[in-house]
């Protein structure tokens, strides 16, 4: 290989493993004599060496909430630029498998990890193992030095409300109230109802209707606050997209409309929510932030070349009002 590109075998080897000091014409003459010969790197032998393995693992709870789904995508592309492969792993939420990936009994093959945990508490950040690279994403944030991209949802929830006073809505519900739930669900709450307050509305808790977050958990608990004679919102805001796509599927059987009857807002802003009918207005978190922000972290970690970024960010949102609350 050397010889035929005319360079030494530490030039070879700087090329193979993509060092950055490499003159140009140098780099093109060694690739184009690895293609003529035919060399394919030896990935398991290189990793090996650096004691790194190129594998980073995306840890979530399932994918039936799609905004999971959603933010796979631009992570996986993400680390693919910086040379990473990604594994995907999902915990349902369990709390023993989500620690066994803290403290990275879990990870073994992989270089670090990109986790969005659910059942996590704020002192498990100490039982972190320090050698294994993680970062969260979501609302969690540990004790110690844990890295962390989170979403705004305290702010973006009380913007919903807000929205929906501006368009004269009076009688908001929230649909998938869960006060002893998880962070996220807690955080929507409060920014949900500081929103109602800010809004000189009154809080009825009638109208504060718990909920699976799912399509289905949606549909049936609209229909049963219903069909039980729960007092009638002029407004809904689900705390996820799933609930909020039930909802609209439940109220349309019931030839309730939306948005002139009840406006209808979700949060995540999958991609089924530009393409309901109508559409749905959803809070919409920047995933491509969140998922750069995550793997550069990441990558930081793992390779020790810090880039001043901050451990803890929160990115921005937008409300994407759409048919269903307009």
């Amino acid at each position: 290989m050397a010889r035929v590109a005319g360079v030494s075998q530490r030039t070879v080897s700087n090329v193979v493993n993509d060092y950055a000091y490499v003159r140009p014409e140098t780099r093109e003459r060694v690739l184009d004599a690895m293609a003529m010969l035919g060399y394919v790197p030896n990935a398991a032998a290189r990793s090996l060496r650096s004691a790194r393995t190129g594998l980073i693992a995306f840890v979530v709870p399932d994918f039936r909430a799609r905004i999971f789904a959603d933010l796979a995508d631009p992570v996986v592309r993400e680390a693919e630029a910086l040379g990473y492969t990604v594994l995907i792993e999902l915990t349902g939420s369990d709390r023993e498998r989500e620690l066994a990936v803290l403290t990275g009994g879990r990870n073994q093959l992989t270089d670090g990890a990109i986790m969005m945990a659910l059942s996590l508490r704020p002192g498990d950040g100490q039982r972190r193992r320090a050698d294994f690279p993680i970062v969260l994403m979501g609302d969690e944030v540990l004790e110690g030095e844990v890295h962390h991209v989170g979403i705004p949802n305290r702010d973006a929830s009380t913007a919903v409300a807000r929205h929906l006073a501006e368009t004269g809505r009076r009688r908001l519900m929230l649909l998938g109230y869960d006060p002893d739930g998880g962070l996220t669900a807690r955080t929507r709450v409060r920014g949900f109802l500081d929103g109602v307050t800010e809004a000189g509305l009154p809080t009825d808790e009638t109208l504060l209707i718990r909920a699976d977050w799912t399509r289905e958990g949606g549909r049936q608990a609209i229909e049963q606050h219903i069909d039980t004679g729960g007092p009638m919102p002029d407004a809904i805001f689900a705390m996820n997209d799933s609930i909020a796509l039930g909802t609209l599927r439940a109220l349309q059987a019931r030839d309730i409309r939306v948005p002139k009857d009840v406006a209808v807002v979700g949060f995540d802003d999958v991609e089924e929510a530009r393409y309901s009918t109508p559409s749905l207005t959803s809070v919409s978190p920047d995933v491509e932030s969140m998922a750069a922000h995550a793997v550069a972290m990441l990558h930081e970690q793992i390779t020790g070349k810090t880039g001043g970024r901050a451990s803890h960010v929160v990115v921005d949102f937008q409300l994407k009002v759409r048919e269903s609350s307009q």
